[in-house]
């Protein structure tokens, strides 16, 4: 029995080809009347189309690789299918947890600018053999923006991405909705003079609503840092593997969790796309962890 996964860049053909089915069928929709639920809050949201599109993903990657774990924001986790005997390469076993692939898989991330009739949305998919992030593809369907990454450079529409210092941080550009509302819950005497402190330390603060984008463009070296204190690892598994790829640094926080967790499993994080840090946003997230760990605030957890 066969028990070893398929190469990185094998494993981001799947996870592409997968995404681009669900973009095909985001791109045909009529996005100026799209109903929307409500998950936890009006800040929350969820519509048909996740749903749709998640389904569309799982079948595709069911096809092309059944003895894959799935972890979907919709669909929570799906194990790994019975290999079949047909399916050739595409079913290799990965009996050994060492060998296990595992997709986490974002069908719309960015619901709330996507129900607004927005083109700031993705589809995010991150792949891990083990528990280590090997592939990842980002697919911003309006956009026309494809990023990906496996075991070489992250790419953008099939061009190399080149590596980029962080820029100084009178110079830098922040992606990030950070402290946010989740945090001002949590930690509302944080929560206010954090988000005055960040936008002063640097030249621009902007929020794109979607992480796995936000990534993406600090992978691109449109932005120098991006980081959210409450994350899932459908968010940040794609963008992680390809900020990394790009030559880019990331720092994860674990708030109340096992720190020796994977990073994309861990609740807060500062993306940067150099090996420079921007040291005010690391600092502000070191205080909320200090926060986390003595036991103050209302909502001390993961959030994944």
């Amino acid at each position: 029995m066969n028990t070893t996964a398929p190469a990185p860049t094998r494993l981001l053909e799947i996870a592409t080809a997968a995404a681009h089915e669900a973009a095909q069928y985001l791109r045909a929709l009529d996005r100026d009347h799209i109903a929307r639920e409500y998950k936890t809050s009006s800040h929350d949201i969820v519509t048909e189309h996740d749903r749709a599109a998640e389904d569309i993903i799982v079948a595709a990657l069911r096809d092309m690789l059944p003895s894959a774990r799935i972890v979907g924001e919709e669909g929570g986790e799906r194990p790994a299918e019975a290999p079949q005997d047909t399916a050739g390469e595409a079913a290799a076993e990965a009996g050994d947890a060492a060998q296990q692939v595992s997709f986490y898989v974002d069908p719309i991330d960015g619901t709330s600018n996507f129900a607004a009739g927005l083109p700031l949305f993705c589809i995010s998919i991150g792949v891990t053999v083990g528990e280590e992030l090997v592939a990842g593809v980002i697919d911003a369907p309006i956009l026309g923006q494809v990023f990906t990454a496996a075991d070489g450079p992250a790419m953008l529409n099939g061009r190399v991405l080149e590596p980029r210092p962080t820029r100084p941080a009178r110079d830098a550009m922040i992606l990030s909705g950070f402290p946010g509302q989740s945090i001002g819950r949590e930690a509302p005497d944080f929560a206010g003079p954090a988000s005055v402190e960040l936008a002063r330390s640097v030249s621009a603060v902007r929020h794109y609503g979607s992480a796995a984008l936000e990534l993406a463009y600090v992978a691109a070296g449109w932005a120098d840092a991006t980081g959210l204190g409450h994350i899932n690892a459908w968010d940040v598994a794609a963008g992680f593997h390809l900020v990394r790829q790009a030559g880019g640094s990331i720092r994860t926080w674990p708030g109340r969790e096992v720190a020796e967790r994977p990073d994309y499993l861990q609740p807060a994080y500062v993306a940067c796309t150099g090996a420079e840090r921007l040291e005010t946003f690391d600092a502000l997230m070191e205080q909320l962890q200090q926060l986390r760990t003595s036991g103050q605030g209302e909502q001390l957890g993961a959030g994944h």
